[in-house]
């Protein structure tokens, strides 16, 4: 089964049609419930009854030769699609949607999952005929994004759709699933009447104090507490059941001992309420057995429709004016706008929460996710992608549930709005820890490292780096470029300062301009509206540091009154400012206010230049062009998989040999275990030639004279999908007498982009490509995205290892490859 969200924001389902006497009641059911006019359209004259044969033909799907889905919503089946083979790589689909679903993205959601579907069995294009008048289904199909080609004969319109996705598809079906995601959401985040389940009269409990909590932030809803021995807590009238309260209810949020939630699931199930938040614990955290119980909650929950927050959730918060809801345990609701965070870690996230009000940073809303049962923080990400009161996301994570999608949101939502994630669980230590365990912690780092590098989200190592980088973001605007300018009363301090900038790719722009000792107020007066107007500078880094007489009040108002000179000059000001004030007493970040804003101050020097440096490379990251897939010459993906799968079948492979037992270990321990058949080596020469790859057989592989070896490897990861691993040797490969250590290791998840080839590129070869001819260097990055290209056009493939480049001053050669496939 796969859950898929409609246009208006239900939960449904789709799943496999199966052969048996339930489905094929069902499929009867559908049809005899459907008006004439759609019987008519979907199979081209009236219909009293289906045919028996056609109900016998949707049972009987493999995939392999046809294939039925039907989209299932709260027990009802809203529609049904399925594909039949017609040639080699050729279906014909055809889809039946529900008159009063019609309109909803049914049809949608069907077509674009039969099309991966139909992918991964081989098939190339899909056919259809659809009547002239038929407007909603030709809609269907023009939305979809595929190129299709319409040809229009006696009142019948023969489509023809080429399975290859494009950027337009993709786009489209991003689009659609970020609105259909954001309007399911719509019960947590705006919500008009909330029931506090197990809100208790004791003040000490936790539901006592969830509704407390809502009720002091002023909630402009309706709250209702659920206690069916109380008739009033807080003040407020209680109800014994949901069944009683007057209203329908938007969201509840149980906290009931775990034992009492499935069947308070069940009352929330026929009260229809349409969001449901379970603060209680002892689910999947504590072992199989709660783990069982809570995934039956969810799937019951998934089955009507209704979203699901937790279990083990400590509650959500929004600031919207228009909402004010704090069911949470923070004690108060924050200020509005700014941050919207996430977090794995309840406590945690409170914690944060806390933290971020201190430092008068604003906040749109948080969540407690739990334990992800449902929604999870890819859902989240995707309601705050244009939500307005949203300007900086902030994630606590421990794990992820959906990386690849993960990645594809965080790559349109970084382009204009700045992502914050502190990764932990990056050790086996940490991990063992965690609620959310990885398997293979060392080599999952890695990738992760490489999926926050190629999205652009900034990733912090620690809680108070998360906070010094926020500070920034909330107060200063972004820089232009990378040279900062240091204006100093310490030299020990400009020292930490320039290597911190170093260390995180900024430039400073010399000479660090040292005030001296004397008259410091003055000194910061007249020399910064100089630096602040100098074209050369992008952002300016203040030291002081107290020294005999206490000039800290002072020096401020230097500071902010040269500000204000070049921003009334200038008209605006778009130079990031960061100070570091070195006093004693509290540590935490403090700002200096202006007509235009607020310049933080942090304790330390190296404090001030990582944020900085963090803030300077995702600037980077937004003043480059999005990556993109350039159209690559002589490529033939058709021919490289039509390759593949004949190979697949001269060599059939018993099912219980894994991948992990063929091949070797380049990859670490990436990889999963299934069937895998090693390909001939002309078959592998024929596959890398299809995508423009040759090999240079004459040349000696033992001739050192090149600049330096790569090798690259590729693996499908069980969470992050395919990842390349590119390696830079110590020393050629092919002499086995010697070790060949590795000098440089990236990795990058695919498919890539042109950006993400350049960065793998410039990482491993910093030193080296200044050296090479330009079309060497074109070529070798060609390379990069030949083999992107191979294994998202050619799913089959399910390993590359031993791919040796050879780096000349003139040239690129490929010496050898090893491949595997899915058997």
């Amino acid at each position: 089964m796969a859950r898929v969200i409609l246009r208006d924001g239900k939960i449904a389902e789709l799943r496999v049609v199966h052969n048996g006497t339930e489905d094929a009641a069902i499929l009867r059911q559908l049809f005899a419930s459907a008006s004439k006019d759609s019987l008519y359209l979907r199979f081209f004259h009236a219909v009293r009854e289906v045919d028996a044969k056609v109900l016998e033909d949707m049972l009987a799907g493999d995939g392999e030769n046809r294939l039925s889905l039907m989209c299932v919503w709260a027990d009802r089946v809203l529609g049904v699609g399925n594909y039949t083979r017609t040639g080699e790589d050729v279906a014909e689909i055809s889809f039946f949607v529900r008159d009063d679903v019609q309109g909803k993205g049914v049809g949608s959601l069907l077509l674009e999952h039969l099309a991966q579907t139909a992918w991964r069995y081989g098939f190339r294009r899909f056919e259809a005929q659809v009547l002239y008048e038929n407007n909603k289904m030709l809609q269907v199909f023009a939305a979809s994004g595929y190129e299709v080609r319409r040809t229009l004969k006696s009142g019948v319109i023969y489509l023809d759709l080429p399975l290859l996705q494009t950027e337009r598809s993709r786009a489209l079906q991003e689009t659609r699933e970020k609105l259909a995601t954001a309007a399911s959401l719509m019960p947590f985040f705006q919500p008009r009447a909330v029931a506090v389940i197990g809100a208790s009269r004791d003040p000490n409990r936790l539901g006592h104090m969830l509704l407390r909590h809502i009720l002091e932030g002023h909630f402009q809803g309706t709250v209702y507490p659920v206690n069916p021995i109380a008739t009033a807590v807080a003040a407020v009238r209680s109800y014994s059941c949901l069944a009683d309260i007057p209203e329908p209810v938007d969201l509840a949020v149980i906290a009931v001992p775990a034992q009492q939630v499935p069947e308070v699931v069940e009352q929330c199930i026929q009260a229809q309420v349409r969001g449901v938040m379970v603060i209680s614990a002892g689910f999947s955290e504590t072992g199989e057995a709660g783990r069982i119980v809570e995934q039956a909650l969810a799937e019951r929950l998934r089955g009507v429709g209704c979203r699901l927050i937790g279990p083990n959730s400590l509650g959500i918060l929004t600031t919207d004016n228009e909402v004010s809801l704090n069911a949470s345990f923070a004690p108060h609701l924050p200020s509005q706008r700014g941050m919207a965070i996430a977090s794995q870690s309840g406590a945690l996230g409170v914690a944060i929460l806390e933290y971020a009000q201190q430092l008068g940073l604003g906040i749109s809303s948080f969540v407690s996710v739990g334990n992800k049962a449902d929604v999870s923080s890819n859902d989240l990400l995707q309601f705050w992608e244009d939500d307005p009161g949203t300007e900086t996301i902030v994630l606590y994570l421990e794990s992820f549930g959906n990386p690849r999608k993960f990645s594809n949101i965080t790559r349109r939502i970084t382009r204009h709005k700045p992502v914050l994630a502190v990764k932990s669980a990056r050790t086996s230590g940490g991990a063992s820890v965690s609620n959310f365990p990885l398997l293979n912690v060392g080599s999952a780092d890695a990738v992760v490292e490489a999926l926050f590098q190629q999205t652009g989200i900034i990733r912090l190592d620690t809680l108070q780096e998360l906070f010094d980088v926020a500070a920034l973001l909330s107060s200063q605007p972004l820089p232009k470029g990378d040279n900062v300018a240091i204006v100093t009363n310490t030299g020990g301090g400009a020292v930490i300062t320039v290597d911190a900038l170093l260390r995180e790719g900024m430039q400073f722009v010399q000479p660090v301009i040292d005030l001296g000792f004397e008259t410091l107020a003055e000194q910061y007066r007249q020399v910064l509206p100089q630096v602040l107007r100098d074209p050369n500078v992008d952002a300016v880094v203040i030291l002081y540091a107290e020294v005999g007489v206490f000039e800290e009040n002072g020096v401020q108002i230097a500071i902010a009154e040269a500000v204000e000179e070049v921003c009334n000059e200038l008209g605006e000001f778009s130079k990031p400012i960061v100070t570091n004030f070195l006093m004693k007493g509290d540590y935490r970040v403090r700002y200096i206010s202006t007509q235009t804003g607020r310049i933080p101050v942090y304790p330390f020097p190296e404090q001030a230049a990582r944020a900085l440096g963090k803030v300077g490379a995702y600037a980077r990251f937004r003043r480059a062009p999005a990556g993109r897939m350039p159209d690559l010459a002589d490529v033939d993906t058709e021919a490289a998989r039509r390759a593949v799968r004949q190979s697949v079948e001269r060599h059939p492979l018993p099912p219980e040999q894994p991948l992990a037992e063929q091949t070797g270990n380049q990859m670490g321990n990436i990889g999963h275990r299934v069937p895998v058949i090693p390909l001939a080596s002309d078959c592998v020469v024929e596959t890398l030639r299809a995508v423009g790859i040759h090999f240079n057989p004459q040349i000696n592989p033992t001739d050192g004279s090149g600049l330096t070896w790569l090798r690259l490897s590729m693996a499908h990861d069980p969470l992050f999908g395919p990842v390349l691993k590119a390696v830079r040797l110590a020393s050629t490969p092919f002499n086995h007498d010697a070790p060949h250590s590795e000098l440089k290791a990236v990795h990058r998840l695919l498919p890539l982009t042109d950006l993400d080839t350049a960065s793998a590129v410039n990482e491993l070869l910093p030193d080296l490509l200044n050296l090479m001819d330009p079309l060497a260097r074109q070529n070798l990055g060609e390379i990069f995205l030949r083999v992107s290209l191979l294994v998202d056009q050619v799913p089959e493939i399910a390993r590359m290892d031993d791919f040796i480049l050879q780096l000349r001053v003139e040239s690129v050669r490929v010496f050898a490859c090893r491949m595997h496939a899915e058997g």
